[in-house]
């Protein structure tokens, strides 16, 4: 979402009646679950929130991240019902949650915050059909590698020019489709190769460039023989 629209977004729609601040939201609350109404939309304005995707047989998928100064739960503005997914604090911060009626009242006299809605549910989309190409066109080790190419500039820098992922290995491995043994597994290897450290529930980068130029290098590589791509999508 645009920064001119998250500006307006906390000026305006934020000091509407009905609006209500949810923080402070510890790591790992459920801000909404599959099957509950449908009937608000929510603003990060601090912290980082997951959308997590849960089939019949327990296993999860995190469809996205959520990042300051973006909306989700838009669900609640075209279709209404009850939720498909679930929403949960990746870190610790402010979320605000906005009743439709006073969403689209703020779209009535801001048309310019729907085109920019609009904008953002394309790019929510674009990264989804991106992950689908992840899932069936590309190995754990390139996944786990793009994915922390794009993820520390969400993120930002933590102290000493060194970037910190706050995601556990079992939630990374929900973010790129892979069993949590795998994706174990690779970050080990990846971590031997000085890609990476690991720690509590945290990814720690030093260098984006090496990253990047990993996983064009694996890019280029044919998957190896006893990668079954079938088992981690």
């Amino acid at each position: 979402m645009s920064s001119a629209l998250a500006v307006r977004i906390r000026e305006d729609l934020l000091q509407r009646e009905g609006v209500h601040r949810m923080a402070p939201l510890r790591r790992g609350a459920t801000i909404y679950g599959p099957d509950s109404a449908a009937d608000s939309v929510y603003f990060v304005d601090s912290g980082f929130v997951k959308l997590v995707q849960r089939g019949n047989d327990g296993k999860e998928v995190m469809l996205s991240i959520v990042a300051p100064g973006n909306v989700f739960g838009e669900q609640a503005l075209y279709l209404g019902g009850v939720r498909s997914n679930s929403a949960q604090v990746l870190q610790e911060g402010a979320i605000y949650q906005i009743p439709r009626s006073v969403f689209l009242s703020f779209t009535e006299s801001a048309p310019e915050a729907l085109r920019g809605l609009c904008e953002a549910l394309m790019h929510r989309q674009r990264d989804l059909e991106q992950k689908v190409g992840l899932l069936c066109l590309h190995d754990v080790e390139y996944r786990i590698l793009h994915y922390l190419a794009n993820l520390v500039t969400e993120f930002g820098a933590a102290g000493s020019q060194e970037y910190s992922i706050p995601l556990s290995q079992s939630e990374l491995a929900h973010l790129i489709g892979a069993t949590r043994e795998t994706t174990s597994t690779t970050l080990n290897n990846l971590a031997r190769r000085g890609l990476l450290r690991l720690g509590r529930r945290m990814l720690m980068v030093s260098s984006v460039d090496a990253v990047r130029a990993a996983a064009r290098e694996r890019a280029g590589s044919p998957l190896p023989k006893q990668t079954v791509v079938s088992q981690d999508c």
